[in-house]
């Protein structure tokens, strides 16, 4: 069994159990995994300790409860294990901002932290393959639009995270601009009568995009008071998805098709960009449909030849970051890179070196004036250096059997000098790149306890 299919396993048992006692011991007993281990697993996958996630889903249903006016507030709060009124007003609170008594006198919608579904980030499929995954349809296909898509609606910011990332918790941003549309939308004569619903999103600033929630017109119309969008002719990869009801599209489904989506794209090296739409269809009836369209985006070739005649050792100018992804040609790099600066939030200074056994250019990723790795490009994959301490070692010597026979052998092949051993990976495939962020994670742990936080 892979370790994701063991965790899933857990997953679905805490979503069955929310209303219980659920005891650590009998879920790793379950995975087959000793409870230190499986702890540590569920942290590296999910993102958050286990108590923590169990907190957010509990949270997650006694906000549904709450939607029910005849159910006391104290009883929900008992409902889902929290010990008194107190206790539960003060979590709901600090996860999404307002009280118990806040959302049910005024409702808004809220963003949870969703169950995930690990599948989706392991496993793959082809194009007009639909890929079922925790009760969802998902598939890719590509269309070709001749001839353009009208919108028009409200306009508002959002936090990007609260669209991509399916952990954002707290007042949904894009639900206010969805309820302003639908409040205005019988005043809003250009609309068609048979207005396809369209969510359009734009990253305008760091950590901020423009959302516009809107319905289809015939042609393009501009006034003051509205917001205005195209979808241009040209080719777009599609998400299909398809749910049981609209309230599971819009509360998870969505989440988990972006994050699909985002690997699908990567690993078919596919550059897209400019904007995403959402376009919704029958979201009255059962079950409903949705679609994710994203432009594809042309490099020219003349753009694409020149970077990739970029010679690593050439020492008197300093490479983009495109150029080296171009030579490495490999969309794990991209990925990794990627994974390591929304992670870690790390820094990618670029290095030459002179050393005979890797010479030129390199990347070192480095947080809080200290280094997480280095990244040595090579034509077709990439070598990543990790420096692992004493104690890093001892973590991921409890740990090994986790990882790939071939990152197994490396480490032990690999002499302690100073204390430390500096393991040196080729990532040529996506589990030795998970190998890979299981000792970033494994170093950067080792340097908080350095520091004694």
């Amino acid at each position: 069994m892979h370790a994701y299919n063991a965790i899933q396993n857990s997953l679905d048992y805490i979503e069955t159990h929310l209303k219980e006692d659920i005891n650590v011991e009998i879920i790793a007993g379950e995975t087959g995994l000793s409870v230190y281990y499986f702890q540590h697993l569920f942290s590296r996958l999910i993102k958050k300790p286990l108590n923590e996630y169990i907190k957010l889903r509990r949270l997650a249903k006694a906000s549904e409860a709450l939607k029910n006016k005849d159910v006391r507030i104290i009883d929900v709060a008992f409902e889902y294990g929290f010990s008194d009124h107190a206790n539960f007003t003060r979590a709901f609170r600090d996860i999404y901002g307002i009280t118990p008594e806040e959302y049910r006198s005024s409702p808004v919608i809220l963003n949870h932290f969703i169950k995930p579904d690990l599948s989706l980030k392991y496993e793959d499929t082809e194009e007009n393959v639909p890929l079922i995954a925790d009760g969802i349809v998902i598939e890719i296909i590509r269309k070709k639009l001749d001839e353009p898509l009208y919108f028009m609606g409200v306009e508002g910011k959002v936090p990007c995270v609260e669209l991509s990332e399916g952990a954002w918790t707290g007042v949904a941003n894009a639900g206010i601009i969805w309820e302003e549309f639908h409040r205005r939308k019988s005043n809003i004569s250009f609309l068609e009568p048979w207005a396809r619903e369209c969510g359009i999103i734009h990253i305008t600033e760091k950590g901020l995009c423009t959302y516009i929630a809107g319905g289809e017109t015939s042609s393009e119309i501009k006034t003051p008071d509205l917001s205005s969008f195209c979808l241009s002719c040209g080719e777009y990869i599609v998400c299909c998805l398809e749910t049981k009801n609209f309230e599971e599209l819009i509360e998870s489904a969505i989440f988990k098709a972006y994050s699909f989506m985002e690997k699908w794209l990567k690993k078919h090296s596919l550059i897209c960009g400019g904007f995403t739409a959402e376009m919704y269809y029958s979201v009255q009836t059962e079950p409903c449909r949705m679609e994710i369209w994203i432009p594809l985006k042309e490099q020219s070739w003349e753009k694409k030849s020149k970077e990739k005649m970029w010679d690593k050792t050439d020492g008197i100018s300093e490479p983009s970051m495109s150029a080296v992804s171009m030579y490495v040609d490999s969309p794990l790099f991209e990925r990794l890179c990627r994974y390591i600066e929304i992670e870690y939030q790390g820094k990618a200074v670029f290095e030459y070196s002179r050393c005979s056994l890797q010479y030129g250019w390199n990347i070192k990723y480095k947080k809080a004036g200290r280094t997480l790795c280095t990244i040595y490009p090579m034509r077709g994959y990439f070598t990543v250096l990790i420096v692992i301490t004493s104690s890093g070692q001892q973590e991921i010597e409890m740990i090994l059997p986790v990882f790939t026979e071939y990152t197994q052998k490396i480490y032990r092949e690999t002499k302690v000098g100073m204390g430390q051993r500096w393991l040196m990976l080729d990532v040529t495939n996506e589990s030795i790149m998970e190998d890979v962020k299981r000792c970033i994670a494994i170093r950067r742990q080792s340097s908080l306890k350095s520091k004694g936080r």
